[in-house]
């Protein structure tokens, strides 16, 4: 191994320890309650050399949010079948995204708090991840763009239109359950039931009549 292999190597392994120490903060205690001098504790480097890698706190929480959408990439392409309609495809990703909710809640909630005054501050480079082909939102409009091909979703609408509708309509109840718990719990709401009510109601919007 060269000497710059092992300094790449060495770089890349840094800033993963960094971001894993973001990423236990920000579950334990609140993304809010996390500042870039509670990384640097709990990474044991100085806050300085934080800076060498990140921006600031926001660069940090897209990073986690960006293991959050690999983890949930991993799931959908996990549960995909290729042979399938594109509306049989689009209900397996919503399930998967259901799941992913449920079984990486720290990485979900992660992803329902970068809001858009986040997004502006991060590294414009790093900002559009989320559009690589691949990514959760991009196989999501490639499915729906299926499904119009094969008559099961409506054509009316462009596909990345109904993607962003889907995707906000989960999000919104997924996060309403996950961050709102007790309020359902007052209202003695399932939170099974309304997750899937509201999934049914959101794709029978895109199905092709």
């Amino acid at each position: 191994m060269g000497i710059q292999e092992r300094k790449d190597r060495e770089k890349l392994q840094r800033r993963n320890d960094i971001i894993d120490s973001a990423e236990q903060l920000f579950f334990k205690h609140g993304l809010g309650n996390v500042s870039m001098d509670h990384i640097a504790q709990e990474a044991e480097l100085s806050k300085g050399t934080l800076y060498l890698y990140f921006k600031g706190r926001e660069d940090l929480h897209y990073a986690v949010v960006n293991r959050g959408l690999d983890l949930l990439n991993e799931i959908i392409q996990r549960n995909h079948v290729r042979e399938a309609s594109g509306a049989d495809n689009l209900l397996q990703l919503g399930r998967s995204y259901i799941d992913f909710s449920r079984e990486h809640p720290g990485h979900f909630q992660s992803m329902m708090l970068f809001d858009a005054s986040s997004f502006e501050k991060v590294d414009k480079e790093q900002s559009l991840k989320i559009l690589e082909p691949g990514s959760p939102l991009m196989f999501l409009i490639e499915i729906v763009k299926t499904g119009q091909e094969d008559g099961s979703v409506r054509n009316d609408i462009s596909p990345e239109k109904l993607a962003m509708i889907l995707w906000s309509h989960l999000s919104s109840i997924l996060e309403l359950i996950t961050l709102r718990g007790p309020l359902l719990n007052y209202l003695e709401v399932d939170k099974g039931s309304i997750i899937d009510a509201q999934f049914e109601i959101s794709l029978n919007g895109v199905l092709s009549k």
